[in-house]
């Protein structure tokens, strides 16, 4: 009974999402799995290569905004809140995020996944919403 009600909750919760904050989603995860695949090869150009190729400038400027005010947001150690420009901070978080281990890259790449998400959909909703949605979609993912 109380699974029940929780399964139609949380259904009615992932409703309330539009299309707009799902492609939002799936660019942030698309960024998050690129920074995963870092971890064991380092890239000479970070932010070429978390950036999707196909994308406009526009919207590759919005990511880049997103991605460094997540970081920001997400510092998992003071080190990295020395740094003032994008590369230099997502090289330093990558860092960061070898020596952690894997189940906590993992909940931190989604966390990173889910402020971005916000940031790229204007902050619309509650945070807590975005990281609902954003561990949904993630799960769904590793199906």
């Amino acid at each position: 009974m109380i699974c029940t009600k929780m399964r139609s909750r949380f259904k009615r919760v992932l409703q309330q999402f539009d299309k707009y904050v799902d492609e939002h989603i799936n660019t942030a995860l698309q960024v998050t799995t690129a920074l995963k695949q870092m971890l064991s090869s380092p890239v000479a150009d970070v932010v070429t290569a978390l950036i999707p190729g196909e994308l406009d400038n526009l919207l590759r400027q919005r990511i880049l905004i997103a991605l460094e005010r997540a970081i920001t947001i997400l510092t998992i150690t003071e080190q990295c809140k020395k740094y003032a420009g994008t590369k230099e901070k997502v090289c330093c978080f990558i860092e960061q995020l070898k020596v952690q281990s894997p189940e906590l890259q993992d909940a931190l790449l989604q966390k990173l996944a889910a402020l971005m998400t916000s940031e790229l959909d204007g902050n619309r909703l509650r945070q807590s919403l975005y990281d609902l949605y954003t561990q949904a979609k993630y799960a769904a993912s590793k199906q």
